[in-house]
């Protein structure tokens, strides 16, 4: 069972008495971010991934194994040669990527999803000779349990416009950019549906500075040598079609009736599941991650360790869960921070392009890798807030 962010767990576990396990079918974490960067030779794998295990066991007991069933019933969660039994169960084990629901991907897709892919991707960009590099993202559903729950039409498309942003960068340095055409292409009817009409703008204004075009309404059906084909029948030239795919839930989680028919795992305001008041979730197996985005898991994981603490102890308070859409595009040399709560509600909607948005990106995943996923101490991130709240004014 996936726990990153055991940060929270580590300042009361001792004195409260609770043991704490943590299940992974990896020992290396990977700092996902970062795999667009890998995909335009800008980082190896080696530098964005650190040991889990020596991390985990500061705070806690670590099992290496693949989660095999989970039976809510009996609380016992399966693993290859035992049983675990627990009193409080946290499912962090992200999405499953849906790679099938697109034919044709597997022999002719490319993505930046997994260790795997994003190195492949960037063999793909080194042999490019021209054409159109089609990048975007097939459909993710919403569950219907959570009616107050935003629903967009695919899982994050961050990483479609870094991906788009980082190819052009790339092109131009190796002198390729003018034989080549970059298309987002978005099962939606606007590109980024999570953010608000200033972050469109100011998206809209860099994608035509850099010659990068947007289609809507696209989603993608298969994928053919040089060609991609979408649902309204439309097809393009595509030298390159990169995806971010339909997330779903585990099977695991999904066999064990934890799960909404989209697949994820639906709960209340504390992350507790609806069903099973002994069973949290966090990050993209919850239906309130909207879109599928760490900063959000990294939200939820600091409401869930609250809420046991208080649970547990009787003590501390539990922090209000506000989210937001948080991320930082690197486009090369600069890069795009965007912060906006328009989704839930919110009228904060920030847009900032520059070099200083590029830094803060390269020194945030340095620290995130150097400090084996620590969140950078609550000072900076106030001074941050107050920056952005400056610049927004």
């Amino acid at each position: 069972m996936r726990w990153d962010y055991r940060v929270s767990f580590s300042q009361w576990v001792d004195s409260a008495r609770v043991q704490v396990t943590v299940i992974d079918e990896r020992e290396t974490f990977l700092v996902k971010p970062s795999l667009p960067e890998v995909a335009f030779g800008l980082k190896r794998i080696g530098q964005i991934t650190f040991s889990l295990r020596d991390t985990v066991n500061r705070a806690a007991d670590f099992i290496h194994s693949r989660v095999l069933r989970i039976d809510p019933q009996k609380r016992v969660v399966e693993v290859e040669g035992a049983q675990i039994p627990y009193d409080v169960l946290v499912v962090a084990l992200g999405a499953t990527k849906e790679w099938d629901k697109v034919p044709g991907f597997i022999e002719d897709g490319s993505s930046v999803c997994t260790e795997v892919l994003a190195p492949r991707l960037y063999q793909r960009i080194a042999a490019f000779n021209g054409g159109t590099i089609m990048v975007g993202s097939a459909p993710t559903p919403t569950g219907s349990r959570l009616p107050d729950v935003p629903v967009i039409n695919a899982a994050c498309e961050g990483p479609v416009g870094e991906v788009a942003f980082l190819a052009d960068h790339w092109l131009r340095q190796h002198g390729k950019r003018d034989d080549a055409k970059i298309v987002c292409y978005t099962p939606g009817p606007v590109f980024f549906d999570d953010v608000g009409d200033k972050v469109h703008q100011a998206f809209g204004s860099i994608a035509k500075e850099h010659q990068i075009d947007v289609i809507t309404n696209k989603v993608i059906r298969r994928i053919e040598s040089g060609r991609v084909f979408f649902e309204d029948g439309s097809e393009y030239e595509a030298a390159l079609t990169v995806m971010v795919p339909t997330y779903s839930g585990p099977s695991v989680v999904k066999d064990a009736g934890l799960t909404d028919e989209a697949g994820f795992i639906p709960t209340d305001g504390d992350f507790r599941h609806l069903d099973y008041d002994n069973i949290f979730a966090v990050g993209d197996i919850a239906t309130r991650a909207v879109p599928k985005l760490g900063h959000l898991a990294v939200l939820q994981a600091t409401r869930v360790a609250s809420v046991l603490r208080h649970d547990i102890t009787h003590q501390g308070e539990v922090p209000s869960y506000d989210p937001e859409v948080f991320c930082i595009m690197n486009m090369g040399s600069k890069a795009l921070l965007i912060r906006s709560n328009v989704l839930y509600g919110g009228d904060m909607d920030i847009a900032y392009y520059g070099g200083l948005s590029h830094t803060l990106k390269t020194l945030f995943d340095e620290y995130t890798v150097r400090f084996h996923g620590k969140m950078p101490p609550d000072l900076t991130q106030r001074l941050l807030n107050a920056y952005l709240d400056k610049v927004a004014k």
